[in-house]
Formats: structure tokens, sequence, C-alpha cells
């Protein structure tokens, strides 16, 4: 066998091989994909059905509810309370929801049902689950399989009401369907076969193209690989579309990422031979899923559109603290901020105005406090949990977050000034049974200053 012959098999095993190692490495990019969106959609959807049930708890009147009997149905207490499900009921894209009362064996029985068609009646019994159980002990929670009954399939959220006492005297169930969840999860898996499954189609017309062609084919294939690595980038940006957001808020410190998964990364390709070539076009294949996972997990714990921690890292440490004060460990402060204004703005001047300020205040805030500290939880508030803080310390911090605000709106004076209301509050173990309780003071102080801020521009006028 001459060198000719011995090279030219040389080379037909090593693009082999280089075929095989770019389907893999196509295979593995569709499975871990699959994976990343799969865990990071489950977490927003629970935290969308604990969102139903928190506000639907926290608008019924524990102290109210706890006397609620069958015999009282079409009652003054028994109405209002059917009228703010209800509201939920008509308005909100869930199937049911329902009250809950935990009896004294440890067994649970509807109660309130604001359904028209086929309600349940008082007192009928309801299968008990993990997530029920939870949140008879004061903790909000999702069942994490679906249950059945007569009504059908569904997955459910479970959130406490406390009386005046804090102690638990019912219980909201909100359910979804169980076709509708894990439909929700699944909406992904359909671009992640069709990438394995065009890497693997052109994988194998490559294979062909490679034992009975020369360099010329060869070149094909480097075209090829081009064309797959610019599908692919295609459907990333109709996963992440709507998920990124503008870039022209963002520093560029911060933005490198986010710019990275939307434009590509450069980079300066020097290939010798065809070998290297493939080698380059694997490479950037493997870069973009790491960029990628990077970015998913990223989107777990942090808000889009201000870059601090979310609702899943809010009560992921609210649990922590109440952990801490049972155990006698919790040392912190917390602060509770209100953005005056915003609705106003995003009415009058759009919604870019009004996200630029959430953007701004988070930036500040995250500059004073620290980002870890920062928990963006819904609309135009922000709550700061500082771990090992004191009184004097936080003053001397809200005081330097004042000459943060009236930096920027020298700054901007022919803008749309930022204008905050806030309060904060120490942890006091004699006072503070639980979060909930520092909580309610907080926002409490919160709600004064706010007050106080819209009395003096009345009086202004």
């Amino acid at each position: 066998m001459d060198r000719k012959q011995t090279n030219v098999k040389t080379s037909i095993r090593n693009f082999i091989l280089a075929l095989i190692l770019l389907l893999t490495t196509n295979v593995l990019m569709g499975v871990i994909l699959v994976k990343i969106s799969k865990d990071a959609l489950r977490t927003q959807i629970e935290a969308r059905m604990l969102d139903v049930s928190n506000t639907a708890a926290a608008q019924i009147d524990g102290e109210v509810l706890k006397n609620i009997k069958a015999e009282h149905k079409n009652s003054a207490d028994y109405n209002r309370t059917l009228d703010i499900l209800r509201s939920f009921q008509d308005n909100i894209e869930l199937d049911y929801i329902y009250g809950v009362n935990p009896e004294p064996d440890g067994t649970f029985t509807f109660t309130i049902d604001p359904d028209r068609e086929d309600p349940a009646e008082f007192g009928e019994s309801i299968e008990t689950t993990e997530a029920l159980l939870n949140a008879a002990k004061g903790k909000s929670d999702v069942d994490k399989g679906a249950h059945s009954d007569e009504w059908g399939r569904f997955y459910s959220a479970y959130s406490p009401i406390f009386d005046d006492d804090g102690k638990v005297v019912g219980i909201i169930g909100v359910d979804f369907s169980a076709e509708w969840y894990e439909n929700k999860l699944n909406a992904n898996r359909s671009v992640a076969v069709i990438v394995t499954l065009v890497a693997m189609t052109i994988g194998i017309v490559l294979s062909f193209v490679i034992m009975s062609q020369n360099r010329k084919r060869f070149t094909e294939m480097l075209n090829r690989l081009e064309d797959l690595d610019n599908l692919t980038q295609k459907l990333d940006k109709q996963i992440m579309e709507g998920s990124i957001k503008r870039l022209e808020m963002l520093p560029e410190s911060e933005s490198h990422l986010l710019k990275t998964l939307a434009q590509g990364e450069a980079i300066e390709e020097h290939s010798v031979n065809e070998y290297e070539a493939v080698n380059s076009s694997i490479e950037k294949v493997y870069d973009k899923l790491r960029y990628y996972a990077k970015y998913v997990e990223s989107r777990v714990e942090y808000d889009d559109t201000t870059g601090v921690r979310n609702k899943v890292s809010y009560r992921s440490r609210v649990k922590e603290i109440d952990e801490q004060i049972s155990s006698g460990k919790a040392v912190l402060s917390a602060a509770f901020l209100d953005i005056n204004g915003l609705k106003k703005i995003y009415t009058h001047h759009g919604f870019e105005a009004g996200e630029r300020l959430l953007y701004e205040c988070a930036r500040m805030l995250k500059h004073v406090f620290g980002k870890e500290s920062v928990y963006h939880v819904t609309g135009d508030e922000f709550i700061i949990l500082a771990d090992k803080k004191q009184s004097w310390e936080m003053k001397d911090l809200f005081a330097e977050f004042e000459k943060e605000l009236e930096k920027y709106n020298e700054e901007h004076i022919h803008e749309n000034l930022l204008s905050v209301a806030k309060g904060f509050v120490t942890f006091d173990p004699e006072k503070h049974r639980n979060y909930r309780q520092l909580f309610v003071e907080v926002k409490a102080a919160c709600d004064k200053d706010k007050e106080e801020y819209y009395a003096r521009k009345t009086a202004e006028i």
C-alpha cells in the first residue's frame, strides 16, 4: 500500500471521527437544552401558581373566615369571601379556586367554592397532599405531581390564611389543568428535537460526501456546518425571544453575556486545514450552548428588567430568615421601597420610561446595599434584606441612597425624576416572631412615607 492510499484512508477515518464528535455534541446540546429549559420553566410556572394562591389568600380576612360555617351560606361575610374567590375564578387563567379547612383530625374539607356549575359542598372531604399539609403548617406550596378527583386531573397550589394571632385558619387552593402544566413544560422540546434532527441529517449527508468526494466536497461540508450554526442561532433566538431585555439600558460590564447570546461571540479563525476548521465549528456550537446554559440558570434567580434578585430568590431567602428566627440566630434589617408615581409615568410617558426608572432605582440600590440584598418582587416595589445590618447602619446606607437619588435627578432634570418612598425596620426578637411580622411593620413604614410624600405634593400645589 503506497503513501497516498494510506493518507486517503487516514483522512477518511479522521473525517468520520470528526463527524461522530459533531453529532454527539449536537445530541448532547439538545438533551441539555431540554433539561435546562424545562427546569427553569418549571420554577417559573410554580412561581406563577403560588402568585395566584398567595394573592387570593392575602385578600381573605382570616378573622372573618374562621367564623364562617356551612349554615352561614348567603350571609354578608360568606358572600364577600365568595365574591373575592369568584373574581379570581373569572379573571385569572386557572381551572378552580376554593377554600379549604384543616380539620382537627388532620383531614381537610372544602369550604367556599365559587364554581358556578359544579361547586364542592361545604364540608366535603378533599384529598390530602404534601403541599396541602405544608400549607396547613403555614407554608405556601405546590404539588410536585398531578392528582385526580371527580373534577379532573390537576396540579394545585395552596396558600395559608392567618388570623390576627398568626394561626392558620384556612387555606386557599388553586387548581391548574395537568394538561396545561405539562404542555408548558414540554413547550421547548420540539425546538431541541429539530436542532438534533437537523444536525443528524446534515451529518449523514456529510458522511457520504466525505467517503466519495475530494477536497472540494470537504469544503462543502464546512459550508453546511456554517449553515447548521446559523440555523441553531435562529432557533436560539426563537427560544429566548421576549426574555432578553433591551441591551441599551445595560452598561458594558453587565451586558456582555446577553450581547454574546443575541449577536454571537467574535472568534478569530486561523484554520490551517480542514481538520482545524471542523474543530473550530464544533467549539462554536459548544461555546454557544455554554453561554445559553449560563443565561438560563441566571434567569431563574434574577429579574430581567432590573438585574436584581426576583421572587424565587426572595421566597428562598424568607425561608432562611424564618429558620434563623426559629433558631435565635437572626440578625438583619429589612427595607421596603416603592417608586412614587410610576403608574402615572407608564400612562403618560410610556412603558419604556417607567422601565428606565425601575432599572435606575435598582442600579442605585445594588450600588448602596449590594446586589445580593436587593429583591424586585412585583411592580414598582423593591425589598432589601440586609444581613447583619443594625439600625444605625441602615440610616447611613439610606443617606447614601438619597445622595444617589439627588445626583441622578440633577443629571436628568429634563427627564422623569425618580422619587422613592421607603421604610426600614431592624429585626427585634421581642417583637418579631417570624418574618411576616417584620414585613408587615416595614411595609407600614413605607406606606407612611408615601402618604407624607403625597401630602407634601398636595400642599405645594
